[in-house]
């Protein structure tokens, strides 16, 4: 269930429908593209609010699921959508959540509701939710959807190198210190996490090795990409310029978008931009994820939950927001922080993958041969 297979000629597309497109997050492009490329099917796409009588023409329904079980969504129209489904239903990478890893969740009546329509429409007799990780699957319980797969991220898979573990560590091991950085934007309410990023920011507008910000969520911060400051809200432009290089003037700072802001339509375009980089951090896991299936090192400041169990999950490095709170960054403290081994990625990898493929085929899908080689067969 996604509305658009391809983007087209993205450059020439209005912006509202790229936003609507991409689900207001350039991020959950990464999660569609590695799911609709793991599983040997004939895709159709549709929309989250089709209804159940077209859904019902399919063999089955495969669902690209992010953090909906939190208190911010409200899935009563999706529920009883799915309560109409007579078909197998697969989700796959739900997520919670909450502040930290430590809080529980506190989702809506209706998202409950939806959470428990889906454990009823199953291929078998195993579980046809595949969450994001321990955290969701104890969070999911606490509501009596107890018998969930721990899994993580289908974007861990996108790679097809079984070794890619090794690669990143032979690129990452091959450099004293990281040149040039790509950094995933945030969100200019995160005012937590602004001094870090600040920091980011300015090492990645080095002269010499030039670095790019790459923005995800939300509307407001990937216009800033696209140059359309004219229809941005000023006071909402302002919040960015102060977020990112409050020492620039409004021009100064729309200069300097256009210089180093970018955004992404197309995964194969995005992660080829990662690989000029020696290192991407920031706070969006999706955009870091994709410079690490790229072969690169990337690490995820985590500002939450669900950034942080993903990366533990997928063997994404991962520096949480107090670590760095009273840090002064710098290329050589970032090498020094960042930790990775590629023997042990590789070997959670292969034992994640072999989890997947025995999901998937539980639920009647059968896995693509990059995903098998993966897990080993």
């Amino acid at each position: 269930m996604w509305k658009i297979e391809d983007l087209g000629l993205y450059s020439n597309q209005p912006f509202d429908f790229l936003n609507t497109a991409i689900g207001h997050n350039n991020g959950n492009l990464a999660f569609v593209y590695a799911i609709s490329h793991q599983i040997d099917a004939d895709f159709h796409w549709v929309s989250w609010a089709t209804k159940a009588e077209i859904l019902n023409t399919y063999d089955a329904i495969v669902i690209p699921c992010a953090n909906q079980f939190g208190k911010h969504t409200d899935l009563t129209g999706a529920a009883a959508i799915i309560e109409a489904v007579d078909k197998p239903v697969i989700a796959i990478g739900l997520g919670a959540q909450a502040d930290n890893m430590e809080a529980d969740v506190s989702p809506k009546e209706g998202t409950i509701a939806w959470v428990r329509a889906l454990t009823k429409k199953r291929f078998g007799s195993t579980s046809n939710i595949y969450t994001r990780g321990p955290f969701t699957s104890q969070q999911l319980a606490r509501f009596g959807v107890d018998d969930t797969i721990v899994g993580g991220c289908p974007t861990h898979f996108i790679s097809q190198d079984v070794n890619l573990g090794k690669a990143i560590q032979a690129d990452w091991d091959s450099i004293p210190v990281p040149r040039s950085l790509s950094v995933c934007g945030g969100h200019q309410s995160w005012t937590d996490i602004r001094p870090i990023e600040q920091q980011l920011i300015a090492l990645m507008m080095d002269p010499t090795a030039f670095g790019q910000y790459v923005v995800q969520s939300m509307t407001e911060m990937i216009k800033i990409s696209r140059g359309l400051f004219d229809d941005m809200d000023p006071n909402t432009l302002d919040k960015i310029r102060q977020h990112t290089v409050p020492h620039y003037t409004m021009d100064e700072f729309k200069s300097w978008c256009r210089t180093y802001a970018r955004s992404f339509y197309d995964i194969p375009a995005w992660m080829d931009s990662l690989t000029r980089y020696d290192l991407t951090i920031g706070p969006r896991y999706h955009g870091t994820q994709l410079a690490i299936q790229a072969g690169k090192m990337g690490c995820v400041v985590a500002i939450d939950s669900r950034t942080e169990e993903m990366c533990r999950q997928t063997g994404v490095p991962v520096l949480t927001k107090g670590e760095l709170a009273d840090k002064h960054l710098t290329r050589s403290n970032l090498k020094k922080l960042i930790k990775f081994d590629g023997d042990a990625y590789d070997a959670d990898r292969r034992e994640r993958a072999q989890n997947y493929v025995t999901f998937l085929r539980n639920n009647g899908l059968e896995p693509v041969t990059h995903v098998k080689k993966i897990a080993g067969e």
